[in-house]
């Protein structure tokens, strides 16, 4: 297995799935004919999707042999392919179009829901999502099928949804969300999370006002929720007090990338929208609304490498997105992150990912901060649904990154496997 090797070698400090794992988020992989992943909508309706290779709406996970789960997308340019057996049927991860093997794959759950339309033939995949491959089936709702920042070329430069399509229907149908939720509920018989996002409006208020209908539809089903999140940009005190009455547990209000450099050259909607100053003083203010560690703040690790004379290293780069990390923690903030996966419709989507020793560095101080600060792991969290991330694949793998709250039994029993229909 010359890339586990390979890994093994370069980051001894890493355990080498990890960092594998880092890899086919950064490169994504080349699915073939593998039954890998369902269709995602790009939070678009279906008459917006752009007709492309049908590969290229795929998402889903795979698992590794040690139980790392990954997230994966089809990019045809990957230096990783997944292979199915023709006999067999089982699926390996190779280098390259029939090179070498490098580890057995189960793949994640492929949800029938996914397939089924509602009574007005809205597809159900189109109304939910099932959220990043997550083994527990966690779901997203997008509500804001519409992102104000595009129109003066203004989104986040890593944001790939606003060029896969355009959406003819600007938010689901509320009927469309409560049939769906209860097909979900019926196969899954367990959610990891529902997770509400869209995309940005330059009145906050108004962008609010979508996440309240439609918990409010939610909550009319009277099905059981797990933990909720609203993913939304930053709100002023006023309205994440209206979020908190709405039942949301927790509030995600993403700063993305810390130095305000950064945030010039990444994000340069929101930075007019808000600001970077207005954003973190929003995340204070939502402290006092929900409590401490209820309010998230998601990074994506490794895009700002991409700016160009900003950072000195790939270390020092990931020194500044823990520092953001850091004073998240010292204000009741809890600190998420995505590794940046690079291939898609972004505008960024053509650059370099950020080079492996950046993650290396990175992944080391994000566990030590577990050591330093004594803040939960939200709800939301789990080693089966964190497939964009590595907290609980360290914790699991290696003692010396079980820490704090974040120890290996921490995270066992967090959130139930999903059933999946056997079609």
């Amino acid at each position: 297995m010359p890339t586990l090797d390979t890994f093994a070698s370069l980051y001894p400090d890493v355990p080498p799935s990890v960092m594998l794992k880092v890899d086919l988020l950064r490169h994504g992989v080349r699915l073939g004919l593998a039954p890998v992943g369902s269709r995602h909508y790009h939070h678009h309706d279906e008459q917006g999707q752009k007709p492309v290779d049908p590969r290229a709406h795929l998402e889903g996970s795979v698992i590794l042999p040690d139980g790392t789960t990954v997230f994966v997308t089809h990019n045809a340019n990957s230096p990783y392919t997944v292979v199915i057996d023709p006999e067999s049927k089982h699926l390996s991860l190779r280098e390259g179009d029939g090179g070498e093997f490098i580890c057995k794959l189960t793949p994640g759950p492929r949800f029938s829901w996914t397939k089924e339309r509602t009574a007005r033939q809205t597809p159900m995949a189109a109304v939910f999502s099932p959220s990043l491959g997550g083994v527990c089936g966690p779901i997203a709702a997008f509500l804001l099928r519409y992102c104000e920042f595009v129109k003066e070329n203004e989104e986040c430069l890593f944001c790939s949804w606003v060029r896969m399509g355009k959406s003819h229907e600007l938010r689901p149908d509320v009927g469309d969300l409560r049939e769906s939720l209860a097909a979900i509920w019926k196969e899954h018989q367990a959610i990891g999370y529902l997770a509400f996002s869209g995309g940005s409006l330059l009145n906050r208020t108004k962008e609010a006002d979508a996440f309240l209908k439609y918990m409010e539809a939610v909550c009319e089903t009277g099905l059981p929720l797990p933990a909720t999140v609203a993913a939304i940009q930053a709100l002023d005190k006023p309205d994440s007090k209206r979020l908190r009455e709405a039942g949301f547990d927790y509030a995600c209000y993403s700063m993305e990338v810390w130095d305000e450099a950064a945030w010039q050259a990444v994000l340069p909607g929101k930075s007019r929208s808000v600001g970077r100053t207005g954003w973190m003083q929003c995340l204070g203010d939502a402290v006092e609304v929900f409590g401490s560690g209820k309010v998230l703040c998601n990074f994506v690790a490794g895009v700002e490498t991409v700016v160009p004379g900003l950072y000195s290293s790939p270390e020092s780069a990931a020194d500044a997105t823990l520092a953001g990390m850091r004073w998240c923690y010292e204000n009741g903030i809890y600190p998420k992150y995505a590794v940046w996966v690079a291939p898609g419709g972004a505008i960024f989507s053509q650059r370099e990912p950020a080079p492996l020793a950046y993650y290396a560095h990175f992944l080391k101080g994000r566990q030590e901060l577990f050591a330093e600060f004594p803040m939960a792991i939200p709800a939301t969290d789990c080693p089966h649904c964190l497939t964009q991330s590595c907290e609980a694949d360290l914790a699991r793998l290696d003692r010396r990154y079980s820490l704090g709250p974040a120890t290996s039994s921490a995270w066992k029993d967090r959130h139930a496997a999903a059933h999946v229909a056997v079609s």
